[in-house]
């Protein structure tokens, strides 16, 4: 059994890279399959994951921009979009950074984020669920316990 990984220390570097790249706020980066929502077989959408939706709109209301980053493309990722349009989250970004003002900036694949989330990610908590047959997803709880603190302490630091 592997333990989580907690890393999440905030660092001068941190909070200067936020001011320049994010603004007043965390960027957040986040998966869409296994991690927004529950999939099995690609690219088959189950449900939503947990409180997922609740979590990254009260990040935004706090000043956070939200990049969706996924593999997917095309018909399918146009698909998730709707999806996650129709659960009520809108995106700052799709695959793409965003300057401190929103503008989209398309110079390169790397998307710029102080966060990801992403169920292959390492110290990402994750759950079983409902769907015994299926790899793990994202625990948004503990997600919520971490990460809510933490992206409240930069922005308070960020706006010191």
């Amino acid at each position: 059994m592997f333990e989580k990984i907690n890393t999440l220390s905030i660092t001068p570097q941190l909070i200067q890279e936020v001011k320049y790249f994010c603004g007043n706020a965390p960027t957040i980066a986040v998966d869409f399959d296994n991690t927004l929502a529950l999939t099995d077989n690609f690219p088959n959408i189950l449900g939503v994951n947990g409180e997922c939706f609740n979590i990254l709109k009260s990040w935004q209301n706090l000043g956070c921009k939200i990049i969706l980053h996924t593999s997917r493309h095309d018909k399918d990722l146009d698909n998730a979009v709707v999806w996650c349009l129709n659960c009520g989250l809108f995106f700052d970004g799709i695959n793409e950074c965003v300057d401190i003002d929103g503008t989209k900036i398309h110079n390169g694949s790397k998307v710029y984020a102080t966060f990801y989330i992403d169920d292959r990610s390492i110290g990402i908590p994750l759950k079983r669920h409902k769907y015994d047959d299926i790899r793990d997803c994202v625990d948004w709880t503990e997600i919520d316990k971490i990460y809510t603190p933490v992206i409240k302490e930069i922005i308070k630091k960020v706006n010191e």
